[in-house]
Order: structure tokens, then sequence, then C-alpha cells
């Protein structure tokens, strides 16, 4: 009877305990992340007049409930130009055909993300003039981190206003971390439990308790973003009825980023309320469109497009591997036509009548034959092509306007090791640009904005070497 019970409590006490403590765990940090949701704000009555002095980008991050994936530089471009420390000029019928333009005004009374902002169109701006779609980044890290930082910098003056907070505030976190860790002692316990009546190594149990202590601690700690205050969902509230006013106007929807100069700081306050669907799409600074680049090399702007190798194998490589890839190619061909149909024309003669039972062979037989040929072909053709790459080496000079990685070796672990990059020079003169292929071996050689010489062989469109003429500047958020 007594041994009956203790082999009953035996699975009680392993598994329904540890369960028992992580599900007691997950149901109070479940709660904890329902009960800390952004509340829903009912808008205040349509009202034409601007209610608060709340910068554009907060009026985003309060009007999206706290998120903060909101756009915050698209209305902070606009409210820059509503505040003359930018012109936005519009030529032609099109939006995309918008310049953005320093008026020379100091930016010295800019908070840090409209400082942000500024520096980006004044990095890329030549003689103080930018197209609007040249905004956008060629890197993705720095493209990541341009954004980041913003994300960062508009939340920090949220909060400063007292129009936001962290949705799990420090105590918050404190407290789930040390119910963490009771709850890994309950797993811990467990797995005493087991380990003593196995016999096996009580380290284990240590080590229970020690991983789940640390896991809960982390997702404990996770940063789930931002939620309201009192007084940020009064601000909310008041510019969704600026919000309801606004989409009174049906116009506003349709008005191209130029059009600030009449509207003044009402598009850009209708852009962060989420209004402009027109404007929305140019004004881009996120990563560029890599098949439409934009170059100022050579003194003024234009729009380039690029095409970029892929379809065939022979793209990115070596020689060598041509050359065995052809040597392969001709040894089955040989195989396939020197000895199969070798065999058969041996048998008919070498007369010209001869040649007619070719059809008398079956399908399958006269299928390899014709396959062997074509292998023969092509392995001429590859060693012709590979003689005249080497006997004629190509050299380009002009601007890295791309620079990202193309191809990574397959990797079970993650996203697998680098292995070419795809390298776009622009000369200065022509329209249309083909994309290089880089090794990584070399990439590093060579930067964004960097003015270079390149070998290239034109066929494999594979780069060799490459010698830097004039360096990039160092960009200011660097």
């Amino acid at each position: 009877m007594t041994l009956a019970a203790i082999n009953l409590s035996d699975p009680v006490i392993e598994i329904g305990l540890p369960v028992a403590s992580l599900a007691f765990w997950a149901v109070v940090y479940g709660s904890i992340r329902l009960a800390s949701r952004p509340a829903a704000v009912t808008p205040a009555p349509a009202a034409v007049g601007f209610p608060g002095q709340e910068p554009p980008a907060v009026v985003s991050l309060l009007a999206n409930r706290w998120r903060q994936t909101a756009n915050f530089a698209e209305p902070t471009l606009l409210d820059l130009a509503a505040r003359r420390y930018l012109t936005l000029r519009q030529a032609g019928p099109e939006p995309g055909n918008t310049t953005v333009q320093l008026t020379g005004r100091a930016p010295d009374d800019l908070n840090g993300y409209e400082r942000q902002v500024y520096d980006r169109v004044a990095e890329r701006a030549v003689d103080g003039v930018v197209p609007l779609t040249a905004l956008g980044f060629s890197d993705a890290d720095r493209s990541a981190a341009w954004s980041k930082r913003l994300r960062r910098a508009v939340v920090a003056d949220a909060q400063r206003l007292g129009l936001s907070r962290r949705r799990l505030s420090r105590p918050l976190v404190i407290a789930q971390s040390v119910l963490g860790a009771v709850a890994a002692a309950g797993v811990a316990a467990g797995s005493w439990h087991y380990v003593t009546r196995t016999g096996g190594d009580k380290l284990g149990a240590v080590a229970a308790f020690l991983v789940t202590a640390m896991v809960l601690a982390g997702l404990a700690g996770r940063d789930l973003g931002e939620r309201d205050t009192p007084a940020g969902r009064a601000a909310a509230a008041r510019w969704l009825g600026l919000r309801a006013w606004l989409a009174g106007h049906e116009a506003i929807g349709d008005l191209p980023p130029a059009a600030v100069a009449v509207w003044d700081r009402h598009l850009s306050y209708g852009s962060a309320l989420g209004l402009t669907r027109t404007a929305a799409p140019v004004i881009n600074f996120g990563m560029a469109d890599q098949r439409r680049l934009w170059s100022s090399y050579g003194g003024s702007w234009r729009q380039v497009d690029v095409s970029y190798p892929g379809g065939f194998p022979r793209y990115g490589k070596a020689l060598g591997w041509v050359i065995s890839w052809a040597v392969l190619s001709g040894l089955l061909g040989w195989t396939f036509a020197g000895v199969v149909g070798g065999s058969f024309l041996a048998s008919v003669g070498p007369s010209s009548a001869g040649w007619t039972r070719l059809t008398d062979l079956g399908p399958v037989t006269f299928g390899i034959v014709l396959l062997g040929f074509a292998l023969l072909a092509l392995a001429v053709y590859l060693l012709v092509r590979v003689l005249l790459d080497l006997s004629a080496p190509t050299t380009v000079s002009g601007e890295v306007l791309w620079h990202q990685v193309w191809q990574r070796q397959a990797s079970d672990d993650g996203p697998g090791r680098i292995i070419n990059y795809h390298l776009v020079i622009d000369d200065g003169h022509s329209e249309r640009l083909r994309a290089w292929v880089i090794p990584v071996q070399i990439a590093g050689e060579c930067r964004l904005g960097d003015v270079v010489t390149a070998q290239v062989r034109p066929w494999t469109r594979r780069v060799v070497g490459v010698r830097v003429q004039r360096a990039a500047p160092e960009p200011a958020d660097a």
C-alpha cells in the first residue's frame, strides 16, 4: 500500500509540479500582457484647429495606439517643409517627380529625430537639392539602424512629454523574474526527485533551475513596446478629433507632398494620422529599389535602371569552375555521342547512304546521341568564352551605387557563410546598368559611395580586382 502510494506520487512530483509551476507563471505573464495593452481611445469631436503642440511624429505614435511600427519619417519631413527648413517642388503631374531643397535655415532648434531626418536630406543633397524618392538607403544594415534610432528618439520624446510609457515597468519586470525563479524552483524540485530516485547526476537538477530561471527572466524582460498614459489618451483623443475633421476633406488623401506649400502643417499632421495615401508611397526612408537607383555621379541627379545577373550558373563563377564544367560536359558528350553513336556508325560504314540509317535508331538511342552532340557543343562554347574572358579583360570605373549580399552558403544553423555580393558601378553616363558579382574575398575593398576602378570578366560578370580612386565620406550617422 505504502509502495503504491509512493509510486503514484512520483509522476505527480516529477511531472505535475514542473508543469503546474510553469503553467502558473505563464498565466500570470499572459494576464499582465493583456492588462498592459494600450487602451482604445474614443476620438474627441471633430475640430479644425491643432489641439496641441505635439510634433507630428509623436502624434503618429498616439494615433496608432502606441505602435512603434508607425511611420515617423514621412510626417517629420513634411513638417520640416511646412516650417520652411525644406522646400518640396514637383516637376510635372507625377508626385514621384518631387525634389527636396534645403532652404538654408539653420536647423539648430530641431529636436533629435527632426534633425536626423534633416541630416539625411542634407547628406543626399547635391547643390542643396535631392529627388524625394532618392532618400532611401542602399545599405540594409544602415537602413535598419537609422530607422531604429528614429523610433527610439520619437518614443523618448513621447515619454518625456508624459504621453507614453513602457508596457512593462521595471518593478513589474523584476516581480515576474522573481516569480520565474519560483517556477524554476518547482522544475528543479521535480528534477531533483527524479535524479534521486533513479540515481542520476544531481547537477541536472541545478542546470534545470538555472536554464528555466534564465529563460523566464528573459521573457519577462522583453521590450513589449509602449502603452498609454492618462495624458497620452487625452492627447490622442484630441488629435483623432482633428483626424475626423481632415478626413472630411477627401482631397487630402490625393495631395502630393509638394502640397505642403498650401496646406502647411495640416498635411504633416494628416500624414501622421494616416490620411495621405498619395504622399506616403513617394516619401521613402527605407531600402531603395535595387532595380531603379538614383545617382548623382557626374554632377546631376538621374535615375538608372539596373539589371542583375541570374538564370545561368556561370554568373559570378571563377573561370576554373567554368573550365571544370566544360571538361565534364565534353566527357559526357563524348561518351554519349562517341561511344553510342560511334558504335552505330561503325556498323553502317562511312558512306553517305549509311547516314540515312540513323533513322533506324530507336528513339532512346537517337536521343542519347543528340544529347551527346549538344554537350560537346556546350563544352566548346564554354572553352571559347573562357578564352575570350582571359584574353580581353575589361575595366569599369565609376561610383558604387549598390553593394549587397547576393549568395550565401546553405546552412541549417543560421543564414550561412557569405559567398558573393552584387556590385553596381555607375560610370556617370549610362541610363541602364548591369550589376557585377564580387566575391567575398575582395568585397570589403570598396563600399557604397566609393569611386572605383574594377577589373571584370564580362561573360561571367565577375569582379576580379577593385581599386578605390576616391573614398566615400563617412555618413553622418555612422
